[in-house]
């Protein structure tokens, strides 16, 4: 009864006060509620777990309403599995709830409905880096489809579960059109993530597909990895990978951590081996990630107590330097795999034919 009465009196308090404010100060106080309300409201649904196909366009053809330090960025990675063929296509846009500097560009993070001023960038290797697309751009969505713009420039990525469209487009001349579709084989085609401590964290669903088209005016097709990914709080360190072989077979690792001057924690490491002759998954503990050099770098992968060992020798890269509160260091690398062996299992790496993917290395921090 006594926490009744203090409940009470608290909100006959607050309907005194607020009967005193002016129509004008009423309406303010009712709209920044109802903003605190509907950003509270996005971060609950965040942390709900999702596994459904059926829950996989709403949240990618969605902006959130994001709290100070949220921002959301969508990815579009494409790879051949033609055999020696290193063509790859990435393409990225976002925004975020402040402005921030991307590249010394200054993204102002503003909102109105149905678009939002972000940023966006596509480049693409073919025997040479071609940086296509990089620098703000207005960002729409429509049912079951999305945009990021700048006059003539434009990433357009629309359809439904499991059958997609991506167009990129500079100064009116098509550079790519794909169809993407979800495997015919039995790997697992998409994943959900959410991980929060209190108000911050991250959430995310990747679409792992098959895709053909053209880059260029010439025939390209292999495999894609489409994400969006909502981060409420810091961008941190971390090495992630994933490598295409001509066999269709898929490597993928991903190391969180936390460096601070001579501390350097990983937070989880895991590296996992799709194997498409098998259509098996395998998972990986004990993922170490070591780099050498600076100007395309080579990599040596280990893990399960170097029983698996992978080298990679990057061929092109490109770099993107968030600044605002902190600064974070993020970079692309196109990589080929030089040597790979996989013991104590039953990978046939004699099968694998020639491998091709992303290396990304991040490093710094910005909230």
């Amino acid at each position: 009864m006594k926490i009744k009465k203090i409940t009470d009196d608290v909100f006959n308090t607050l309907n005194q006060d607020i009967e005193t404010l002016s129509s004008i100060e009423t309406k303010k106080l009712k709209e920044k509620i109802k903003r605190i309300s509907s950003r509270y409201n996005s971060l609950i649904e965040l942390k709900k777990t999702k596994n459904s196909a059926r829950e996989i366009d709403p949240m990618f053809f969605c902006f959130e309403d994001l709290p100070p330090a949220g921002k959301e960025y969508w990815f579009m990675k494409f790879v051949s599995t033609e055999s020696k063929d290193k063509r790859q296509l990435l393409a990225m846009f976002g925004d975020s709830s402040e402005p921030m500097k991307i590249n010394k560009k200054k993204i102002k993070g503003e909102k109105e409905k149905g678009k939002r001023k972000g940023y966006m960038t596509a480049w693409s290797y073919n025997d040479k880096k071609d940086l296509i697309l990089d620098g703000e751009s207005s960002i729409s969505i429509e049912t079951n489809n999305i945009l990021a713009s700048n006059r003539q420039d434009g990433i357009n990525y629309s359809g439904k579960f499991p059958n997609y469209f991506f167009n990129l487009s500079k100064e009116n001349k098509e550079i790519a059109d794909f169809k993407i579709t979800k495997p015919k084989n039995n790997s697992n085609s998409f994943e959900f993530g959410s991980h929060f401590k209190s108000f911050a964290g991250f959430a995310l669903i990747n679409l792992y597909f098959d895709f053909t088209g053209t880059l260029n005016g010439k025939e390209f097709a292999g495999k894609c990895y489409v994400q969006k990914v909502i981060v409420i709080g810091p961008f941190i360190p971390w090495y992630w990978g994933r490598i295409v072989f001509s066999n269709g077979s898929i490597l993928t690792y991903f190391e969180p951590r936390i460096e601070i001057s001579m501390l350097n924690h990983k937070i989880s490491s895991e590296l996992k081996f799709y194997d498409n002759t098998k259509d098996k998954t395998y998972t990986f503990q004990g993922l170490t990630v070591n780099k050498f050099g600076k100007i395309n770098p080579r990599w040596i992968i280990t893990a399960n107590k170097e029983k698996v060992f992978v080298s990679l020798k990057s061929y092109s890269s490109h770099k993107f330097i968030f600044e605002k509160i902190g600064r974070f260091t993020y970079i692309e690398y196109l990589s080929e795999v030089t040597d790979i062996s996989m013991g104590g299992c039953d990978i046939n790496t004699s099968e694998l034919g020639s491998g091709f993917g992303l290396t990304e290395d991040a490093k710094g921090y910005v909230l």
